[in-house]
């Protein structure tokens, strides 16, 4: 990403993601979403260290060629369009890896706050 600062909390996104018992639930919550938003594709990963480089390069695809389904995925998961208009940037890489840890944050936060208590 394009700051230090977003890299720690995406690492920090990573291990906190990797240290859980709720991934297989985190990445049901992520394919959900993608289905909800008109997005003909099958997670692979299996690990939140692929997970985040995998679903960088979709963006990226959609970004350049199927910028609708990009915001309806942005719409679907419920990312904040402001979050997303925060970075300064106009490089496709960089928007898509930050959209994707937003994307990745609140699909977190949905099975966490579910999962909780």
């Amino acid at each position: 990403m394009s700051n230090k600062y977003n890299l720690i909390t995406t690492k920090q996104l990573i291990d906190e993601v990797s240290n859980s018992d709720l991934y297989p639930q985190f990445l049901a919550q992520l394919q959900k979403d993608l289905n909800r938003a008109g997005i003909d594709y099958d997670i692979k990963s299996k690990t939140p260290q692929d997970l985040f480089s995998e679903v960088t390069y979709l963006l990226v695809e959609k970004l350049q060629n199927a910028f609708n389904e990009y915001l309806n995925l942005l719409y679907a998961v419920d990312v904040s369009e402001t979050k997303i208009r925060s970075l300064d940037s106009e490089d496709s890489v960089d928007i898509a890896e930050h959209a994707t840890y937003l994307i990745l944050k609140r699909e977190w936060q949905k099975v966490w706050y579910r999962n909780k208590g």
